[in-house]
């Protein structure tokens, strides 16, 4: 049942990054890639009782770029904000902004998927700044999902 859990959780994934806007639809096959990679962080996820809250947030840049999504987040609500990137560069680094500009959380670019913890301290708008600082291509592409409980 997990397992089917798990496929259909990419299939979904994969479906959304292919309606994204035309602007940022990501190319197939690094699509299902992305979608793949998405759906192992959530079954992980899962297990510690996060639900899918939003996302993917999806898109293509090259080293040195930077894209901010936002988000409406919930005072005292825990959220993962997982970043994935195409197999031409490390997974991506994630930054959480509140209104303001002031830099609330982090997560360091490393290997595989990024991961960050959030608990904002006010209901409102956030933005996630996403930057690919490994991407060995002239283009890389990368997706984003938030995770609650």
């Amino acid at each position: 049942m997990a397992a089917c859990g798990a496929m259909l959780a990419a299939v979904l994934a994969a479906l959304a990054l292919f309606a994204a806007p035309a602007a940022a639809q990501v190319p197939d096959p690094f699509a299902r890639e992305l979608a793949q990679k998405l759906a192992r962080a959530e079954s992980a996820l899962a297990e510690r009782a996060y639900v899918h809250g939003a996302g993917p947030f999806s898109g293509g840049m090259g080293a040195g770029e930077t894209r901010r999504i936002p988000l409406t987040l919930r005072a005292g609500q825990d959220y993962r904000v997982v970043g994935v990137c195409d197999g031409n560069c490390a997974a991506p680094r994630l930054a959480l902004f509140d209104a303001n500009g002031a830099r609330l959380a982090q997560a360091p670019a490393g290997a595989g998927a990024s991961e960050m913890l959030v608990r904002v301290p006010f209901t409102g708008g956030y933005e996630v700044e996403v930057d690919l600082p490994r991407c060995a291509a002239e283009r890389c592409w990368y997706a984003v999902n938030v995770y609650g409980r």
